[in-house]
């Protein structure tokens, strides 16, 4: 029995024994192993993901010249390396700075350039393949412009008979001051305070604007980003005006005694604008005169005039789409006709200065009628009346020439379109003295 004993407790030291020699035998191949493998394979390749480059530009040429990054097409990069055994878990995305080469670079502009890598923590890289290689960069100087604002209220209108003319909203303060690309800068032409508020007034309003939007010379908008504004918000004051629709009335400024305008029949397009004012002491007319020179009026008259023109000095706004209107003569049924009337058919009125005799040379002056067709046929030179109107003349010469008349006293629907001169002749009456026709009133006289 104790000789059983004796043989187990002998198998169980083996056993340890054995065990013991087995866990140094596998130690010392594994060593084994990575020594052989350290001195057979002393490298390893890897790769590496989702490395952040980087932008930062000091230190370099391009910074020294006020430049800086405005865009870059790429965020991240990926490298495929070697590097030794001992290093080969010390690097990984954090332990490697992917940058770019700004070379050289002292202008704005964009460009193609390198991108590099290297190790933070002094571990040893090689054949390092870099994906993407190269990067696309825009450079620039960033600069602080600013900009005269303009108004935009799309979704604001006015009550009834009430409207506002973005013309007369008014920013507080009236500038932006915008920071951002030069270039980019130099092609804002226009910017505006926006407000997209929806909101019917029947009275002035102020409100603060929701954003800036920025055009080109040619109306293209231009987006805000990598702009800074200041301030990021104004107030818009908004006046409410009192709107009116006024009519167009055509109104002959020369027309001759006994002429019956009525005869005359115009087309005016568009024939009413809507007109505002934002002045309570400002009282809105129902019609606008169109002033017109019967002697424009020949056949197949038309002429365009500016609203703001004959609102030129008021107080008042033209609210309507157009500025122009054009009135045009309609001349259907009418006709026209040269007649020659001799100097018998022209008369002086109003003397400037009764001691003085106003005679005619002009022995023929050609005239012009438009009037109906039918009517125009039956006019001779006898019915014409020419007048030569000397109130307020400058007879300081003998001689001057003088703006005639036409007038027909048988028809009254008959005008002439003739803008003609006649030369005047100024000769002291017989037995009067200079001095004393120096002193003379002026009267109204008619002489042949």
């Amino acid at each position: 029995m104790s000789i059983l004993k004796n043989i187990t407790k002998r198998n169980i030291k083996e056993a340890r024994s054995n065990a013991m020699l087995l866990l140094i035998a596998f130690v010392c191949a594994i060593a084994s192993w990575f020594i052989i493998a350290m001195t057979k394979y002393p490298s390893d390749s890897k790769h590496i993901s989702n490395i952040a480059l980087s932008r930062d530009i000091s230190g370099t040429a391009a910074a020294d010249s006020g430049l800086s990054v405005i865009e870059c097409n790429v965020d991240h990069i990926s490298v495929s390396l070697d590097c030794s055994r001992t290093d080969y878990n010390r690097i990984s995305s954090d332990s490697l700075k992917a940058s770019i080469d700004f070379k050289n670079i002292t202008t704005p502009g964009v460009y193609t350039l390198n991108i590099k890598v290297e190790s933070t923590n002094d571990a040893e890289i090689s054949n390092l393949n870099i994906s993407p290689s190269t990067v696309r960069v825009e450079l620039d100087n960033y600069e602080t412009k600013a900009f005269v604002l303009k108004a935009k209220v799309p979704n604001i209108s006015g009550g009834e008979n009430k409207a506002i003319n973005s013309a007369d909203i008014t920013c507080e303060p009236g500038e932006v001051n915008i920071k951002g690309p030069a270039s980019k800068l130099a092609s804002i032409a226009e910017c505006y305070a926006v407000s997209n508020l929806e909101k019917t007034l029947d009275s002035s309003y102020s409100l603060n604007s929701d954003e800036y939007q920025l055009f080109s010379e040619d109306g293209t908008q231009i987006s805000s980003d990598k702009l800074t504004f200041d301030p990021p918000i104004v107030n818009m004051n908004i006046p409410v005006l009192t709107q009116k629709t006024v009519k167009f009335v055509p109104q002959i400024v020369d027309a001759p005694s006994g002429f019956d305008t009525d005869c005359l029949n115009f087309t005016i397009t568009p024939e009413t604008a809507i007109l505002a004012t934002n002045n309570t002491e400002t009282k809105l007319p129902d019609k606008i005169d169109l002033k017109l020179r019967i002697s424009e009026l020949d056949i197949g008259f038309s002429k365009d005039v500016l609203i703001s023109n004959l609102l030129m000095g008021t107080n008042i706004t033209n609210m309507s789409d157009t500025d122009t209107i054009n009135i045009s003569l309609n001349s259907e049924g009418l006709a026209s006709r040269d007649l020659t009337v001799t100097n018998n058919n022209i008369h002086t009125t109003n003397a400037p200065h009764e001691n003085y005799d106003y005679t005619v040379l002009t022995q023929q002056l050609l005239v012009k009628i438009v009037g109906p067709a039918d009517i125009v046929n039956e006019v001779t030179a006898a019915d014409l009346d020419v007048e030569v109107n000397l109130l307020g003349a400058d007879d300081s010469m003998d001689q001057f020439p003088y703006a005639v008349t036409v007038s027909c006293s048988k028809y009254n629907n008959i005008w002439s379109v003739t803008s003609s001169t006649v030369n005047i002749k100024k000769t002291l009456k017989e037995g009067m003295t200079t001095q004393a026709a120096g002193s003379s009133n002026t009267t109204t006289t008619k002489t042949g």
